[in-house]
């Protein structure tokens, strides 16, 4: 069985907020196509997942930057997107194991 067929990210679309400090955006992009998720530039209603890094001071609203805000505005509307921070989504790209559901 390869890593993408027990990846907890497999078919799963992930967005990503802020800047990580594991690693450059597009190299976790490419770990989540390695592990068979899909990466997202944007939120969208698909979104399964928005990982929140550390923002820049001028690029947030409020505290929060505009992906998690349309992040939260989907929540709100039913959507299932779970926003993590960057130390939840670290081991989803370092350990692969089945995912388990409710």
């Amino acid at each position: 069985m390869n890593t993408s067929e027990k990846s907890v990210i497999k078919g799963k679309y992930i967005a990503i907020t802020g800047i990580l400090m594991f690693y450059k955006r597009e190299e976790a992009f490419e770990r989540i196509r390695d592990l068979g998720g899909i990466p997202q530039e944007n939120v969208t209603k698909e979104t399964d997942y928005l990982v929140v890094g550390h923002y820049r001071k001028n690029t947030i609203i409020g505290g929060k930057s505009n992906k998690r805000i349309l992040a939260e505005r989907y929540i709100s509307q039913g959507c299932s997107i779970k926003i993590i921070r960057e130390d939840m989504f670290l081991p989803m790209l370092w350990f692969s194991a089945p995912e388990t559901g409710c």
